[in-house]
């Protein structure tokens, strides 16, 4: 998995960025999410642990997207695991086409 420049979510174009910047601060954060500027910021770690981070702000902006104002953290970070489980498993679906 390639963690991208720019992701389109509901029609709207996220910038991602790999920064240490959070404006949610850094304890306890991996990454975050800016509706606003539309920008998903991840921190640099391991490149499992940034990708699996991805996932769980895409699942934010999946839950924003679909009128949800109250992401229950828990929810979203299971459902995030369980999707990046599943792109791992089987890498040849994610794949592009050559």
């Amino acid at each position: 998995m390639e963690i991208p420049e720019k992701i389109k979510i509901g029609g709207k174009i996220y910038n991602v960025e790999i920064t240490d910047r959070l404006d949610m601060g850094s304890v306890n954060y991996s990454g975050e999410i800016c509706y606003r500027d539309l920008v998903i910021r991840i921190c640099p770690c391991a490149k499992g642990n940034m990708e699996a981070c991805l996932v769980h702000e895409l699942m934010h902006g999946i839950f924003a997207h679909l009128g949800y104002t109250e992401h229950d953290e828990k929810q979203i970070d299971e459902l995030a695991n369980a999707l990046y489980m599943v792109i791992q498993d089987n890498p040849e679906m994610f794949a592009p086409k050559q």
